[in-house]
């Protein structure tokens, strides 16, 4: 179905990947929130390379992680690398309420821990879904259905970690608490309405359904017969 988002979503779709923002969809079900979300991995290059063995898909040139620094280090250009495709740069999440922080940011893995490793080492952590999509994509669906967490009884932190040079785009929040609640019908606005007042990087998309009675009626172009349509 033509829903008409040409005249009206794409354009914020658009305006937020040129800011580089994070992005929020807020609509109705069938509303191609998810679709849209899929389709960006087509503006994606068709590969790039990291460091082989990166669970954070470390860029060779500006290596991330103590894993891929060390081993730079170890080989310098001899270091081996592996090339990833746009389907493996997009990692989606469906929140839930058993969902954790240590699912989304990581943890510290006590098996490496027994073997040796110190706490306060990088190396003892257990990426989650969030850094293993550096470079890529990060969408959770269902945002209202995650509980508030509270990350000091979810996660072990051994040490605060950034990286000036990690990229990431993410395609929801990863914490509703205070003003996003389910309600019949629609979400509360209070939060995106706030997030707006602290200027935060993130754009409010609001999808619809179709704007006038003849574009909900036009069907939507039928792929010919051996072609795939995109997801």
């Amino acid at each position: 179905m033509d829903l008409g988002y040409e005249e009206t979503v794409l354009p914020q779709v658009q305006n937020a990947i040129l800011s580089r923002h994070d992005m929020l969809f807020l609509g109705l079900r069938g509303q191609a929130k998810t679709r849209m979300l899929r389709q960006l991995t087509h503006l994606l290059d068709a590969a790039i390379p990291i460091v082989a063995g990166s669970e954070v898909n470390d860029d060779p040139l500006r290596p991330l992680s103590r894993y891929a620094r060390d081993l730079i280090a170890e080989h310098g250009d001899d270091t081996p690398i592996d090339w990833i495709t746009p389907v493996e740069r997009y990692h989606e999440k469906l929140a839930t309420p058993d969902v954790t922080i240590a699912d989304l940011i990581g943890e510290i893995d006590m098996i490496k821990h027994a073997e040796g490793r110190y706490l306060s080492s990088e190396l003892t952590m257990h990426f989650g879904l969030i850094p293993r999509s550096n470079r890529g994509i990060f969408c959770m669906n269902e945002l209202p259905d995650l509980s508030a967490k509270d990350p000091g009884r979810h996660v072990q932190r051994p040490r605060r970690a950034r990286h000036p040079d990690s990229r990431l785009s993410g395609a929801a929040r990863a914490r509703p608490v205070h003003g996003l609640q389910r309600q019949p019908g629609r979400l509360h606005q209070s939060w995106p309405n706030r997030d707006a007042a602290q200027g935060s990087h993130r754009s409010v998309i609001r999808t619809h359904y179709p704007l006038s009675r003849r574009r909900s009626a036009s069907p939507s172009p039928t792929p010919m017969r051996g072609s795939s349509a995109p997801i």
